[in-house]
């Protein structure tokens, strides 16, 4: 055997200090997990940390709507399933707007398909009401709520209805096998369509502001969180409001609702999520948990099995009883403002912006959460020294759930090199309502 010689010229100190450079600002962390495994993370400086912020949570600001969608995670599998609308649109009587976050579970379809679709239904719905009402009439707020309610409603209707029709359940309960994946190969595009619609999902969380500020409505479905600031313009001190009950297991009155829609089902909510599956307890698409068993067993499961292993999947079938277990009834607030006599804020967030508080041991009650985040966006609308942030003011708050003045914290969470994610997806939307 013939061995061939390779020379290496060994390195000059300048390069040896060059290497030593290029990784003196990398630090390792076990993120609190203990064990041997560590994870790399890159210690950038302050005036890199806020430039670095602004890019990876995509921060955008229009006139009176302040956004970031954040998941630092690159990893394909794990990108973020946010997302997020901000329209304003010309209807009689003058410009109305609507700003929503839809928070997706399980992929990316049903959220896509939200976000693409509901807008637009809300807008033709509200039209219509509006077109409708005699010129000396004023609008009711509850006809405005039930707008919003029925759009919801109809759009988890339509993904359901899709399935029906494709496949009703008189018709899946004769058929073989054969004949079932004959069905199903026959018009695999329409099929795949539907069934990543109905195995994903999606929670919404909306707000409406008619065009002289004097109402604001906001629904949701599912565990994103609403809060309402807002300053007496004599005493200048402001003021928050959580706006809605978060639909999940963690809510003492959601886990009963579902106990008394299934008595006697003990698996109905188990290690504090749905069926032991499902964290919201109220949400669009996740149709598999609102149709009977059958439909799991016999043509769902090649779908959840992308996420979850097949005795899994036979496991949760299993107690599929008496479905459905997942509401697609959401909650709607009105709210009347006097923007003449206040100054009022609206924050919009996915559930993930609170969990990040928790992963840092920052113990905070829900009220306690909300008035530091409208004291911290109070503070910076009237800021005239810091302007770097300024003009975002989600990312404000974002900065403060990363980590706040941490840089340390702050860098980890922006720069760690680990292939899982190691914090949920975060979308914010702070509204100046004026």
């Amino acid at each position: 055997m013939v061995y061939n010689m390779v020379n290496l010229q060994a390195a000059t100190s300048t390069e040896n200090l060059r290497a030593l450079e290029e990784v003196k600002d990398f630090y390792t962390t076990d993120l609190g997990r203990g064990g041997k495994e560590r994870w790399t993370y890159h210690m950038l400086p302050e005036a890199a940390l806020d430039v670095e912020l602004h890019r990876m949570s995509n921060a955008t600001s229009s006139a009176s709507v302040d956004s970031v969608t954040f998941q630092p995670c690159a990893a394909y599998a794990d990108l973020n399933q946010d997302r997020y609308s901000i329209e304003e649109w010309e209807l009689p009587g003058g410009v109305w707007q609507f700003t929503a976050i839809y928070d997706g579970h399980c992929g990316h379809d049903t959220v896509n398909y939200v976000h693409k679709r509901l807008p637009s239904m809300v807008k033709t719905s509200l039209k219509a009401l509006l077109q409708s009402l005699p010129a000396t009439t004023s609008l009711k707020p509850e006809f405005v709520s039930e707008v919003l309610c029925s759009a919801v409603r109809h759009l988890d209707q339509s993904i359901r209805s899709d399935l029906l029709d494709f496949l009703p359940h008189d018709h899946l309960a004769k058929m073989s096998d054969v004949q079932l994946n004959q069905h199903v190969s026959h018009h695999y595009s329409e099929w795949n369509a539907i069934s990543t619609r109905c195995t994903q999902g999606s929670t919404v969380l909306l707000a409406l502001s008619d065009p002289l500020k004097k109402n604001v409505w906001i629904l949701n479905l599912g565990d994103s969180i609403a809060v309402l600031g807002s300053r007496s313009l004599p005493s200048g001190r402001w003021s928050a409001m959580i706006v809605n009950s978060a639909h999940n297991c963690n809510n003492p009155s959601e886990s009963q609702r579902i106990q008394q829609e299934h008595p006697s089902e003990q698996g109905c909510v188990c290690d504090n999520r749905v069926l032991g599956y499902l964290a919201p307890t109220r949400a669009l698409g996740d149709t598999w948990l609102k149709v009977p068993s059958v439909y799991t067993r016999r043509v769902f499961a090649s779908h959840l099995q992308d996420w979850l292993p097949p005795r899994q999947v036979a496991q949760y079938a299993s107690r599929i009883l008496t479905p459905p277990y997942i509401s697609d009834l959401p909650e709607v607030y009105h709210h009347s403002l006097d923007v003449s006599q206040h100054e009022i804020l609206l924050i919009l967030s996915s559930d993930g912006l609170q969990d990040l508080y928790d992963n840092h041991d920052i113990q905070l009650s829900d009220q306690e959460m909300a008035d530091r985040w409208v004291g911290l966006v109070g503070h910076h609308m009237d800021s005239t020294t810091d302007m770097d942030l300024q003009g975002n003011l989600a990312v404000r708050l974002l900065r403060d759930a990363v980590g706040g003045d941490n840089t340390e914290l702050v860098s980890r969470n922006l720069t760690l090199e680990m292939e899982d994610k190691w914090m949920d997806d975060i979308t914010i939307l702070v509204q100046r309502l004026r």
